[in-house]
């Protein structure tokens, strides 16, 4: 199934770590939302990314094809049968202008906003470079990531 990752599971390495079929199908974005630091992680000791409505803005991220039984279990991982997170099927643009279906991740009842975990950033970052994401987004994840230290 197509799940749309831009948050740490951008990164492939991350992702198949509990998703090993995990397989980067293309480069995607969703239209009208950005991404925000929404849900505090004492895993990684600081804010970790949902999506929220902004007219206008992008969600850059990347489509991966996952096996069903590996996004059920991604869905305790993200603290889905908590009700922290939930699962959605959203329309996204792919790059050469083709929409696609794919699930993603987002907070149920956003808090904050936090101050970004830095492994989370870094994951971000990893993934976003791995993926040849819009350079201008990369360098906007690295000063984030700068402001961090």
């Amino acid at each position: 199934m197509n799940y749309f990752a831009y948050g740490s599971n951008l990164s492939t390495r991350y992702l198949r770590e509990y998703c090993p079929s995990a397989t980067f199908v293309r480069r995607a974005d969703l239209p009208n939302f950005r991404i925000e630091f929404r849900r505090f992680s004492t895993d990684m000791q600081g804010g970790i990314s949902s999506i929220v409505e902004a007219p206008g803005e992008l969600v850059h991220g990347v489509l991966f094809d996952v096996a069903i039984a590996e996004i059920e279990a991604l869905d305790v991982l993200e603290d889905v049968p908590k009700g922290l997170y939930r699962r959605d099927t959203f329309l996204v643009l792919d790059e050469v202008g083709q929409w696609h279906h794919a699930d993603l991740y987002r907070v149920v009842d956003p808090k904050g906003p936090y101050t970004p975990a830095k492994q989370y950033v870094d994951l971000m970052i990893e993934g976003a470079a791995e993926h040849n994401l819009d350079p201008a987004y990369i360098h906007t994840l690295a000063s984030l990531r700068d402001s961090l230290d």
